[in-house]
């Protein structure tokens, strides 16, 4: 009788075993990538303006810049409870994005071309895994630099007067997107990022239908990029 109880538990005991670890294992599936750890990657889109405005004593007038936009991002995530992301990242964009605007009186024409070179930022981003995708919003400071060229001519102007004005811009920013883990080491992403540099007052060298401008800039960005990530205690590992 002993002899066959052994049998039976020495039979049954894996077959359990086996059915407890599957439980356990289904009842908590492993992620499939970790995404603690930095990142650095490329990025490239289009940068629509928002409407900049630029306000006249004959009313506001829009310049509207678009273009190319192209650069870099690095940051840190940390993922916690289990599947939520929290993070860090700066991204370093130059752009082409340009804009016209025109605008006359009774005597004078003005034309106020817009270049803008570069947006910078840096988010805080708060992301869910799903799987291999991360869906994150991001928020936080953004700054810009642009080159404004004005040029007037008519009676009260003298022909062809020009004057060039370079500045830098705070502003804030606020964006989404999702990021698809490739491997354990390379990522693909896709996001849209709104820029807010609200007002700013330029004063020109030459004389024009007011004694100064005022540029309202706003900034929506459509992205793609790529990143590589460095798993926590790895080094290079991917490459």
């Amino acid at each position: 009788m002993a002899t066959t109880v052994a049998a039976a538990i020495a039979i049954g005991s894996p077959t359990q075993a086996a059915d407890l670890r599957y439980a356990k294992t289904s009842a908590n599936p492993p992620l499939l990538y970790n995404w603690t750890g930095f990142h650095v990657g490329a990025n490239f889109g289009g940068a629509f303006s928002a409407g900049e405005t630029v306000s006249t004593p004959l009313g506001v007038f829009a310049s509207d810049p678009s273009g190319v936009i192209g650069g870099v991002q690095a940051g840190y995530d940390y993922m916690f409870a289990p599947d939520w992301l929290i993070g860090i990242e700066g991204e370093f964009d130059w752009t082409a994005a340009q804009g016209v605007a025109n605008f006359t009186n009774s005597t004078n024409a003005a034309t106020l071309t817009s270049h803008h070179n570069f947006y910078d930022t840096l988010d805080g981003r708060l992301g869910y895994v799903v799987g291999s995708w991360l869906f994150f919003a991001k928020g936080g400071a953004a700054w810009m630099n642009a080159d404004y060229n004005l040029l007037g001519n008519g009676a009260g102007l003298g022909f062809n007067s020009s004057d060039t004005i370079n500045t830098s811009r705070t502003g804030w920013t606020i964006g989404a997107g999702a990021e698809y883990m490739l491997s354990p080491y390379w990522s693909v992403k896709a996001e849209y990022d709104y820029l807010d540099f609200g007002n700013q007052t330029l004063n020109f060298g030459i004389p024009i239908v007011g004694p100064s401008l005022g540029i309202s800039t706003r900034v929506h960005e459509v992205k793609f990029g790529v990143n590589y990530h460095w798993l926590p205690g790895s080094l290079f590992g991917g490459l």
